[in-house]
């Protein structure tokens, strides 16, 4: 499991769990091609998914 994905599901405060996730998005698009979209909540449903 990720450090990211560790710290998120570690986190209470819905805020800091929201600022995980914006820094994995921003992670996630630098490896996929321009123009691709990735939805916050969409981060959110793999940390979910892959728990």
């Amino acid at each position: 499991m990720s450090l990211a994905m560790q710290a998120y599901h570690a986190e209470q405060d819905d805020i800091r769990r929201d600022r995980i996730a914006v820094g994995t998005r921003h992670m996630l698009l630098e490896h996929m091609p321009a123009g691709t979209k990735l939805r916050l909540s969409e981060v959110k449903e793999l940390f979910e998914l892959m728990r």
